[in-house]
């Protein structure tokens, strides 16, 4: 019938547009058990990602270096620990620094040889006789003359043992001062480098010495080349070498070379002017001594840049 309207329910009621998703639906009429209430929804927890810099952080786990460590806890530069430069980065550098110039080294170590193979020919192929004689003679005359026997026979019995105890003595001092084996390595190793390099070329050799009435001091074995010119020349030159490396001025360096010079020289003139010796036994004395050091500083150095080798550029 138009007009009229029935109180029967012909459906469901419209659900409100706001429902509170906690609540249980209220019962639509129709007969049957009313549905369980829905479950609450589960609140997630948004979690905010973790700061890379911060203590319980992902890196928390892993080991970190102690400048790292002292970066993150205060944002000023931390100090270097006393020493720490001189042991790592300054080791380096100074060793390049150190580092021996591949061609004044090269240069000087092949003339030192070359010398030393030419008077080796002279001596044992050739007739040196026309150079031995007559310096050996002219300084024999003048050696008592000058008043020089006193000082010859102190300066060469000081040309071996003691200089190279005293040499010794210093370049450890030295490496102890410095925390570095540099000095102790290039002042011992000359030494005994030049021992045995002295003492091998005399057996090699077989050259007898100038006859016994010429001496002034009692003297055996073999006199090609001269020991005690060989080793103090090594021993001097090895002792310039470190000591000059603590020099700035450019005279001083100078005059501690030609010091060394003068008195290698002195030493085998002495052997000379003492009888002991032909001049050509220290002409090869100080050409084989001044090639020892410049083999030892040659492979110290060698060394240290395949330690310490240089960076790419």
């Amino acid at each position: 019938m138009s007009g009229q309207f029935s109180l029967e329910s012909t459906g469901a009621p419209e659900p409100s547009r706001h429902v509170d998703p906690t609540r249980a639906p209220e019962p639509t009429g129709v007969l049957g058990p009313a549905p369980a209430p829905a479950p609450a929804p589960e609140v997630l927890e948004v979690l905010e990602p973790p700061d890379v810099d911060s203590p319980g952080g992902p890196q928390a786990h892993e080991p970190l270096a102690p400048g790292r460590i002292l970066k993150r806890l205060a944002p000023v530069q931390a100090p270097v620990p006393a020493g720490s430069a001189t042991l790592r980065g300054g080791s380096r550098e100074r060793s390049r620094r150190q580092a021996v110039r591949f061609l004044p080294w090269s240069a000087a170590l092949l003339a030192s040889l070359l010398l030393f193979a030419a008077t080796s020919f002279l001596v044992l192929r050739a007739d040196a006789g026309f150079l031995d004689r007559p310096v050996l003679s002219a300084l024999v005359q003048h050696r008592y003359a000058a008043a020089l026997h006193g000082p010859m026979t102190y300066l060469t019995h000081a040309a071996e043992g003691p200089l190279v105890i005293a040499a010794v003595l210093l370049a450890l001092w030295l490496s102890w001062r410095d925390a570095s084996w540099r000095p102790l390595v290039l002042v011992g190793g000359s030494a005994a480098l030049a021992v045995a390099a002295a003492t091998a070329a005399k057996q090699a050799a077989y050259r007898a010495r100038p006859p016994a009435r010429l001496w002034e001091i009692q003297e055996s074995g073999f006199g090609f080349p001269s020991r005690h010119t060989v080793i103090a020349t090594a021993v001097l030159l090895a002792l310039a070498w470190v000591l000059a490396e603590r020099l700035a001025a450019r005279a001083a360096r100078v005059a501690l070379w030609t010091g060394a010079a003068v008195l290698s020289l002195l030493a085998g003139i002495c052997r000379v002017g003492l009888g002991v010796h032909w001049p050509t036994d220290v002409l090869a004395g100080l050409a084989l001594g001044a090639a020892v050091p410049l083999l030892v500083v040659g492979a110290y150095a060698l060394c240290e840049t395949r330690r310490f080798p240089p960076p790419s550029r």
